[in-house]
């Protein structure tokens, strides 16, 4: 998907060439604006409020508040906010920590050129974007842990009906919310309304997560 004029990012990163890397790329099609580029989570929060943007790169280890703890200030600021998190390492903890912190994707920082826009523009999309690596980490953690079914079964999570059933098995395939719309012949804030329910019945705060635990069943 292309991105819409005058997206804006932020972006959090200790290492200050690879910032400058990511910084320039994102600005190098005139399609996205770094609202700013800072080196801790601390000066990102002192700035998020008045910038307002639509995707936050943000590192995952980093000086001071880092991982989840981050993720979850900065979504206490801006509720609406899509957070990347940027990583060096695929290690499993941190990835599902962040997960269900709130981060709508995860991307190691070798990835390409192409996959770091294509994040962004994958995040604005409806999309969950993940390095194949991480990916198959998640998968594997899945494999391991109690199923989805299993903890509707005991009460522990609240079960859905059959259309959210439906919205989560095409979120899971990594479909965007304006492709099950259409596909499903109906408005894209009946999606998003769908999706909202799922959060709630399953206690989760992104679309990545309630996938995680989908595929999970």
């Amino acid at each position: 998907m292309k991105a819409a004029p005058n997206v804006a990012v932020g972006l959090v990163e200790d290492d200050a060439p690879y910032r400058a890397y990511v910084t320039a790329l994102l600005e190098s099609t005139g399609e996205r604006r770094v609202a700013f580029a800072v080196g801790s989570a601390e000066e990102g929060l002192a700035r998020i409020a008045e910038a307002h943007v639509n995707v936050l790169l943000l590192d995952l280890r980093l000086p001071g508040i880092s991982g989840g703890a981050a993720v979850q200030k900065f979504l206490t600021v801006q509720p609406d906010l899509l957070v990347i998190m940027l990583t060096a390492l695929d290690a499993e903890e941190p990835v599902i920590e962040s997960i269900k912190s709130g981060a709508c994707g995860y991307l190691l920082k070798g990835a390409s050129s192409e996959a770091v826009l294509g994040a962004v523009d994958d995040a604005l999309a409806g999309g969950a974007p993940m390095s194949p690596s991480i990916a198959r980490r998640v998968l594997g953690l899945l494999r391991a842990a109690p199923t989805t079914m299993a903890k509707v079964a005991e009460g522990k999570l609240a079960a859905l009906t059959a259309r959210e059933e439906e919205v989560l098995a095409r979120v899971a395939a990594g479909r965007s919310d304006k492709e099950i719309a259409a596909e499903f012949g109906t408005a894209l804030s009946t999606i998003k309304n769908h999706l909202a329910n799922i959060y709630a019945k399953w206690r989760v705060r992104s679309r990545t997560e309630a996938a995680v635990r989908f595929l999970g069943r």
